[in-house]
């Protein structure tokens, strides 16, 4: 893979449109993604990718599942007698159909036009707060990404509450049942942490307070979203379920991860997504399982008085796996769901102490004391100790197999852009010590995991990512600076040639005007301002570039307009 600067950038065009009347040919990826390119040409084994910012070449045709050479006919081969006829005749192919010339100038001048209203719809509603809205039985939607996602998150929302109503029944009181929760979704990280004034490690949250869950659509890593918004979803639907309870953090967390780790598939014939929840978190197992091996594992009984405040990735895994264990093991499923149902809902017989707690409530809280939970989870599951159902849980968790080098990547993955890596501990000098824990942790995981033999572009990202994010510059250490930087987006580029947000980054990176932070929807460098610098070409291809391969995205848009704009 490579790509080539066309011509000089001096003045470059903004990309105002989703596709150009000058884009002529179309690919579809192989996850479904359609690129419009100038031009696509066999090459080898693989294709000559020309777009108006560059050039890809990629070396093997997997990357993609379809390729329709249009428009451009002056060097096509045609396939067939058929298409030899049709290329004597002057006809052109466009959308899998040949037509007359006219025909096809008709057919571009009226996809222009819907190009252009397209734009200026999205233009319309650029800012969160004319952002378009939907209704649904349950949720009151709101988003500034597009119209599509829009629809998506809705169909997800309500087919999630439906799912766990059915499973552990949600009967919120009249008042609440009246209401629509609110669910605000940003379309990158840099606008939801402003609208929400929420830390640079959070990507979503649920407030009792105003009744809301918020969360941005990252792009370039459209599986995160999935986890966060029912993660999210989840602490709503127990605030649902009865308002004043104040959770446990291991219980609140363990079950949030659980359930909101899901596999999502979409059926091709009607308007419903399966979500299936518990999908295999290895990163965590990982974590588990060499805690065991040093014995510095958490025991259970320790487990069950773990206190917010000493909440972090570490007890995080913990919780997590043993939620896992309880609902992988079919003698324990029934009686986890039972647990789980009467201590949310204060069934007959569970005791509760009344405390101060800033809630929807009026300030008063329910909370049911550690030994209490652990009282009502032995009995739900028809154990007499916790020895023994800590045997069998760190023994379980023990025998999962795990590929060392992919575990400890998806370990860093989720410390680094995932946003794991940052504590929110209280004390602002324990939580930096924590973070930077975590980033040393995780630069050790992905340098392993890489000479491991791991073959992942994410892998080469988060080492980038790892080596600059903001304020932690001990971590930075480790790196090598802007040699290793460039190294690893260009591995990444490499091995994922059609990724976006790669080019992106390399063209923040190649830049250097500080304008906004580096990796717009995902936060590596939040370094802002700076004085304005000569245009560099390469930047400016490669942010163009990004335009052009996820042109859907409004922050790579935003990002390449100002850029071309001010320098």
């Amino acid at each position: 893979m490579h790509w080539t600067l066309r011509r000089a950038l001096a003045c470059l065009p903004l990309l105002l449109a989703v596709a150009s009347v000058a884009s002529a040919d179309r690919l579809v990826t192989t996850d479904g993604r359609i690129i419009n390119v100038k031009k696509a040409r066999v090459l080898g084994e693989g294709y000559r990718l020309t777009f108006e910012h560059g050039e890809i070449i990629l070396t093997d045709k997997k990357a993609l599942k379809a390729v329709e050479v249009e428009g451009d006919m002056s060097d096509y081969v045609p396939q067939d007698e058929t298409e030899r006829a049709n290329l004597e005749k002057g006809f052109i192919k466009y959308g899998g159909a040949w037509m007359s010339k006219s025909a096809y100038e008709n057919k571009l001048a009226d996809e222009h036009a819907k190009t252009m209203k397209r734009t200026e719809e999205m233009a319309a509603h650029a800012e969160f707060e004319n952002g378009w809205t939907k209704e649904t039985a349950h949720f009151a939607i709101r988003t500034n990404s597009s119209p599509e996602l829009l629809e998506y998150y809705a169909t997800l929302l309500e087919g999630y509450y439906s799912l766990m109503d059915d499973r552990f029944g949600i009967s919120p009181s009249p008042s609440l049942r009246r209401m629509k929760m609110a669910v605000n979704i940003y379309k990158n990280r840099r606008e939801f942490q402003r609208y929400g004034e929420v830390p640079a490690g959070v990507a979503g949250f649920f407030s009792p307070n105003d009744k809301s869950l918020n969360f941005y659509h990252d792009y370039a890593e459209a599986d995160i979203s999935n986890w966060v918004s029912l993660h999210e979803c989840t602490h709503l639907l127990t605030f649902l379920i009865d308002p004043q309870y104040v959770p446990q953090i291991w219980v609140n967390e363990g079950v949030a991860d659980y359930f909101g780790s899901a596999e999502i598939v979409k059926d091709p014939k009607r308007e419903k997504l399966t979500i299936t929840p518990g999908r295999l978190q290895t990163d965590r197992v990982l974590t588990v399982q060499q805690a065991i091996a040093e014995k510095n594992d958490i025991k259970l009984e320790d487990l069950f008085k773990i206190t917010r405040d000493e909440f972090h990735a570490f007890q995080y895994a913990h919780a997590w796996s043993f939620v896992y264990f309880l609902n992988q093991t079919p003698k324990y499923k029934k009686g986890f769901d039972r647990f789980f149902k009467d201590l949310y809902t204060l069934a007959k017989g569970i005791e509760f102490e009344t405390i101060n707690y800033a809630s929807f409530a009026g300030g008063t809280g329910k909370q049911v004391a550690p030994a209490e939970i652990r009282r009502v989870l032995l009995k739900s599951l028809g154990v007499k100790d916790t020895e023994t159902l800590e045997k069998e849980w760190k023994a379980y968790i023990a025998a999962v197999p795990i590929e060392g080098p992919t575990a400890r990547f998806k370990r860093a993955y989720f410390m680094v852009v995932q946003g794991g890596a940052f504590s929110d501990a209280k004390d602002p000098k324990v939580a930096r010590e924590q973070t930077e824990k975590n980033i040393e942790l995780a630069l050790s995981d992905l340098n392993a995991a890489i000479e491991g033999g791991i073959q992942d572009p994410r892998a080469y990202y988060a080492r980038f990512k790892a080596r600059n994010m903001s304020g932690f510059g001990s971590a930075r250490v480790q790196g090598g600076g802007a040699d290793a930087n460039m190294a690893d987006l260009s591995m990444a580029i490499e091995l994922d040639p059609l990724n976006a947000n790669y080019r992106f980054e390399m063209g923040n990176l190649l830049a250097k005007d500080h304008f906004f932070s580096f990796g717009e929807d995902s936060g590596s460098i939040t370094v802002t301002g700076g004085p304005k610098v000569a245009l560099v070409p390469e930047a400016a291809a490669l942010l163009g570039l990004a335009v052009e391969l996820a042109p859907e995205n409004e922050s790579y848009r935003e990002r390449y307009a100002k850029y071309v704009e001010t320098n």
